[in-house]
């Protein structure tokens, strides 16, 4: 009997990872297809939902050239949220995506929280508005570019949403995408009509709200051959590609603890009352490739003459640095800030250089303000009655050995690592997949064919104390500089003309 497999798909900040597995767990291989976001200096940051297509197709097309496509029997998704993609009546694109790190709307949210009564809010359980969220995304849209709301038909918050719209015609979302849009009334998991009249938009223009197995439809002739799969695979929704990698990372019951180590790094876990505790931040993983993009173009050209990975190169030189960075401090608000600050005008910042600071210090500071920014999320879990001792972590910030210790060492927590940490988001896809088709019974059975512990992290005493003393130093300097904030946001934008000018990373 020939070999049956699944395939997922997981739709990043920065490209698309697919990976195949067979049906018994075992991972085949992986594709990363890349993609640009364009970065505005009003604080836009967009992306083509032309480029999320030739992702999948490209990814789809390189992992199943050496197998038959016939013999995959499912496709699973996870992909970003919250974003704003618009389409008119016919499916075509209105705009570029709006993704979850676009935070230009942060005066819309002012003024949502000012007209929308506060517990009507309260549906959505944060009781806030986020500059992220897809509500201040369309509210800026209907202000700012009133003749591309006046033609949308559909408004896609996941990036799955669009790539299942185009291949099926169906507008469809999932559960957790629609919940963190500041749309939804999350008690009757349904979109509210009230808080949506606020901003224009009515049900009619939201794809349909489904469960994370639901199948949505299959592989249609005419894509078929264009995106590599064969026509009639069956397509199932999944989730975000936080809660995948979740799963992927045996987050199912009460009690368990997970860091997310990728660009929106965190902490989640489950009170013993199935309580979610923690949160996610805006650019923890995004501020190491800024480090890496635009600080270490000497470690860039090494990788190049020696063939050395320049990750691997500068956790070297982190590694050379005390602990404390001699005394200097990051604060990693690339994007402006969601958990712990929910800040959307918060700016990164370096503090404590002098003439004594080394090139390593600046290196390791970034890590560990990064590792302290978790931290505060981890002392929100801690304070919720949830006392981790442990967590497991997924993503490339788990890949470093010295990137770990710091975070153990800045949580005093054990951090363990699973052998396929980079693919968690794509084994959590695939096991929701396989439980759409009745292969899997649930996903604790299904982890066992997936998950494996190859490697554990302890924390360091006297690096636990030191840490211990400087953290709030850290939580000191935010607190000073919050109040400066805004006018460096508002000069950057009259500095830059308002957003014309673009980057690409």
């Amino acid at each position: 009997m020939a070999t049956k497999y699944i395939l997922a798909h997981d739709f990043g900040t920065s490209g698309d990872k697919a990976s195949l597995f067979t049906t018994e767990g075992k991972f085949i291989a992986t594709k990363t297809t890349g993609y640009p976001s364009h970065t505005l200096n009003n604080g836009g940051v967009e992306q083509d939902p032309d480029d999320w297509w030739h992702a999948f197709c490209t990814s789809n097309k390189e992992l199943t050239k050496d197998i038959n496509v016939e013999d995959i029997l499912c496709v699973g998704f996870d992909g970003t949220f919250p974003n704003c993609l618009c389409v008119d009546k016919d499916g075509n694109k209105l705009n570029n995506a709006y993704i979850w790190q676009d935070v230009r709307a942060v005066e819309e949210c002012a003024e949502l929280e000012g007209i929308i009564p506060a517990e009507l809010l309260k549906c959505n359980r944060s009781g806030k508005i986020g500059a992220n969220e897809t509500l201040p995304k369309i509210y800026w849209i209907k202000k700012n570019e009133p003749e591309v709301f006046a033609k949308t038909a559909k408004i896609f918050p996941a990036v799955q949403d669009y790539i299942i719209y185009k291949l099926t015609g169906i507008a469809a979302t999932e559960y957790s995408a629609a919940g963190n849009t500041t749309m939804m009334n999350v008690d009757h998991t349904d979109w509210s009509d009230e808080l949506m009249s606020y901003v224009g938009v009515t049900r009619d223009m939201m794809p349909e709200i489904h469960k994370r197995t639901d199948i949505i439809g299959e592989v249609p002739e005419k894509y078929a051959a264009e995106c590599g799969l064969a026509a009639g695979t069956k397509l199932v929704i999944g989730a975000g590609d936080t809660q995948c990698s979740m799963i992927g990372a045996g987050f199912i019951k009460p009690g368990d603890a997970y860091m997310n180590g990728g660009t929106s790094a965190g902490i989640l876990a489950l009170s013993k009352e199935g309580k979610m505790l923690g949160g996610l931040t805006a650019s923890s993983g995004t501020s190491f490739s800024w480090l890496k993009n635009q600080i270490c173009k000497y470690e860039q050209e090494l990788e190049k003459t020696t063939g050395r990975n320049v990750y691997d190169i500068i956790n070297e030189e982190i590694a050379s640095a005390p602990v404390g960075s001699n005394g200097v401090m990051f604060h990693p608000y690339l994007a402006g800030e969601r958990a712990p600050r929910n800040n959307g005008k918060a700016q990164g910042s370096f503090v404590g250089i002098s003439l004594t600071t080394k090139r390593e210090d600046i290196l390791r500071s970034v890590i560990e303000g990064i590792g302290f920014n978790i931290g505060v999320i981890m002392d929100s879990v801690r304070a919720g009655g949830l006392d981790l001792k442990s967590v497991v972590i997924v993503g490339g910030l788990g890949k470093g050995g010295i990137t770990r210790q710091i975070f153990a060492d800045i949580m005093n927590v054990e951090i363990k690592v699973p052998k396929y940490a980079e693919e968690a988001a794509t084994i959590g896809g695939a096991i929701l997949a396989g439980i759409a088709i009745g292969l899997y019974k649930d996903e604790e059975s299904a982890l066992e064919k997936y998950l494996e512990i190859t490697a554990v992290t302890k924390p360091i005493p006297e690096n636990v104390e030191k840490y211990a003393k400087l953290k709030p130093i850290f939580e000191k300097i935010y607190e000073g500089l919050y109040p400066v904030y805004p006018d460096i946001y508002d000069a950057k934008k009259w500095l830059t003309n308002a957003g014309d000018r673009k980057s690409v990373v």
